[in-house]
């Protein structure tokens, strides 16, 4: 008697043989999940954010922390804040107040190129200079500034020449006082020659505001009220010696441009008394200033002009 055997494939069967297949494949995707992926061949400029500078030289876990890469700010403020978990250099808690992004003003992202040293824009700014320059968000005034209590932007039109601005006095209907005064900005040094008049009667230029020439018409007080050596120059060193003897005697007052070098007119009304009366002992040349011999030593009271017939040529002359 045949005996036929049908035999089917049992499930354990097909089990046994996909179990392997299976767990082969998850071993490989789990080793291919522990091996760290290579950035070699990513391009991240195709994210909009190219890594330029102090960027390219970092690790993408310094930026992309926990793992997270979507999402990652792009903006300067999204890391560089003070609540954030990525590792950044913060803003200065004494920077500047403003809520502009930080490319606004730092845009140059080249190696070894100082963040701090930025030239700010200073174009649409509507606030006063004062708001930011006061020597806390940004440096004010330097100690060597004239005295003034005037706004920055009254003198300092331009912030490119900041330094060693100029004020435009063209235009200025105000007398100099007004702001002149000491308080708003610099007055009359203490050494000025005493004077109640204004600014703009001697100094009419503020072009040369130093050493400007005084107008002595109307001047009704003797020259050394202010030609004392203190308030203005007074006789200089080799002056000829005349105690008590005012300058306008010989210095005529409506020549005061040519000061320097006044001969004395001693022609027709001026003098009308003889030599010894102004050149005597104690007043200007007198006998005892006379040169050292040879000059002869009268015997009696002298009369100059016995031998000094012409006072233009008053040396040498011959004795009788």
């Amino acid at each position: 008697m045949n005996t036929s055997v049908s035999a089917t494939t049992s499930p354990f069967t097909f089990i046994a043989l996909i179990v392997p297949v299976l767990l082969g494949a998850l071993f490989t995707i789990a080793s291919a999940a522990e091996r760290p992926a290579t950035p070699k061949d990513f391009e991240h400029l195709n994210t909009g954010f190219p890594l330029r500078g102090a960027h390219e030289h970092l690790t993408c876990e310094q930026c992309h922390v926990r793992g997270i890469f979507k999402g990652t700010p792009r903006r300067c403020i999204g890391c560089h804040q003070l609540a954030t978990d990525i590792e950044a250099s913060k803003k200065s808690p004494n920077h500047i107040p403003t809520t502009e992004d930080c490319d606004v003003c730092h845009n140059d992202f080249l190696p070894n190129v100082s963040w701090q040293l930025v030239n700010m824009n200073h174009a649409g700014i509507v606030n006063n200079c004062a708001s930011c320059h006061n020597n806390v968000f940004a440096p004010g005034k330097p100690p060597n500034h004239i005295p003034t209590n005037a706004p920055c932007e009254t003198c300092h039109r331009s912030t490119i020449a900041w330094a060693g601005a100029r004020f435009d006095h063209v235009g200025v209907s105000a007398g100099c006082g007004q702001c002149h005064n000491n308080v708003t900005v610099a007055g009359k040094p203490a050494n000025h020659i005493p004077t109640g008049q204004a600014c703009e009667t001697c100094h009419v230029s503020t072009a040369a505001w130093s050493a400007v020439r005084m107008n002595h018409e109307g001047i009704a007080s003797g020259c050394a009220r202010c030609h004392n050596n203190v308030l203005a120059v007074g006789q200089p060193r080799n002056h000829i010696p005349v105690p008590a003897t005012p300058c306008e005697t010989c210095h005529n007052p409506a020549q005061f441009h040519t000061f320097a070098g006044a001969r004395m007119d001693h022609t027709g009304a001026n003098i009308t008394h003889g030599c010894q009366r102004c050149h005597e002992a104690g007043n200007i040349y007198g006998i005892t200033s006379r040169p050292a011999p040879p000059h002869p030593q009268p015997n009696v009271a002298p009369d100059c002009s016995q031998c000094h017939l012409n006072t233009h040529s008053f040396l040498p002359v011959f004795t009788r």
